[in-house]
């Protein structure tokens, strides 16, 4: 007896069926995985494989599998205090260091009265000096970018900072904000940008013309100040020095209809009833594929310490905005191409430091 054929509506049921159970069969292989994955993990996370450190990096790609064999920095969260905090302009020192030059030590040489909440991160002084060793472990150091000091706050209101620099008689000053200090790639941020002002704001970039930094000025007060630089870069606070990078970078991005743009909201300078803030921003909407942040558009200092973390922290830009081509601009200094590489090796070198 001769069979039948398979109609085609047969062999579309066939096809479909064995279709689902494939799908069936792959959906089975996840979730035996997934499983496998958790069990790894909860037993050994070691046993997961990490990217390879490579001492030897020069680039973001590799840059991240170093961060990403740090530990975090991440405080205990402030949980009910935290609106006390923030109601506190300016926050709480903490501690106060000083680097003995001849030892080479971190010493503590200050420790304020603080509320009994504040005291636990007062007293973490392993991550005080742990913040200090990543610093000066990562960031090259000479006589003109020189660390002696270090303070360690907490502030929680609305202006707060995560770090700061500060430069007297030649010597340098780090603040750190420990409630902005998280993961390692947060804290390379935060860093490199403090480390940018230190490079651009050294006495051998800029020369202070006696305007306190964050003090209101009259439109009259700006051009005296500025007709002292002659043809040098005036930042609003300092004269550029012949020859500097603030005085390229400036000279070359913030001129014409953006530096008078930027010198009206500049003016607006009063922190109390929000007018610069306010002027900021406009001047940044206005402006926007110039710059590479909105903080950069707070003034030219802080542009160039903003530029100068995207040259550090991520790949080379391919794009021609004004504001990628402030990142090129440290392209330009074979130094400076020199320093990124010595800095991105640090932080692999420090990550295999903590092993």
């Amino acid at each position: 007896m001769q069979a039948t054929p398979p109609t085609s509506t047969q062999s579309f049921w066939k096809v479909f069926a064995a279709l689902g159970l494939l799908i069936m069969l792959c959906c089975l292989g996840i979730v035996c995985y997934s499983a496998g994955l958790f069990f790894v993990v909860d037993r050994d996370i070691s046993l997961i494989s990490t990217p390879t450190l490579d001492l030897a990096c020069d680039n973001t790609t590799c840059l991240k599998a170093c961060l990403h064999r740090l530990p975090d920095f991440e405080i205990t969260p402030l949980s009910e205090h935290q609106d006390e905090l923030s109601k506190k302009q300016g926050g709480y020192e903490l501690a106060r260091y000083r680097l003995d030059e001849q030892s080479g030590q971190l010493k503590n040489v200050a420790t304020p009265t603080v509320a009994d909440y504040l005291k636990p991160y007062q007293a973490d002084m392993q991550l005080h000096y742990r913040i200090w060793d990543y610093f000066t472990g990562i960031f090259p150091n000479d006589s003109d970018i020189h660390v002696s000091y270090m303070i360690v706050y907490m502030d929680g209101s609305e202006n707060r900072y995560a770090a700061s620099i500060w430069e007297l008689d030649g010597k340098w000053r780090l603040y750190v904000n420990l409630l902005e200090f998280d993961s390692p790639q947060v804290v390379m941020d935060i860093l490199t940008h403090e480390y940018g002002h230190m490079l651009t704001l050294n006495q051998t970039q800029i020369r202070g013309v006696a305007s306190e930094y964050g003090r209101e000025m009259e439109q009259i007060d700006f051009d005296k100040m500025r007709s002292t630089c002659n043809d040098r870069f005036f930042t609003g606070y300092e004269c550029a020095t012949d020859g500097s990078y603030m005085n390229a970078f400036g000279n070359r991005f913030w001129t014409k209809e953006v530096y008078k743009a930027w010198v009206s909201a500049f003016l607006l300078l009063d922190k109390e009833d929000g007018l610069n803030k306010t002027a900021i921003n406009e001047f940044y909407a206005k402006y926007p594929d110039q710059f590479v942040s909105e903080y950069a558009a707070t003034n030219p200092m802080e542009d160039m310490a903003e530029a100068w973390t995207e040259f550090v922290m991520r790949q080379k830009p391919i794009g021609t905005s004004i504001a990628n081509q402030k990142v090129l601009f440290f392209y330009e200094f074979p130094e400076l191409v020199q320093t990124r590489e010595e800095i991105i090796q640090g932080v692999c070198q420090y990550a295999v430091d903590q092993k």
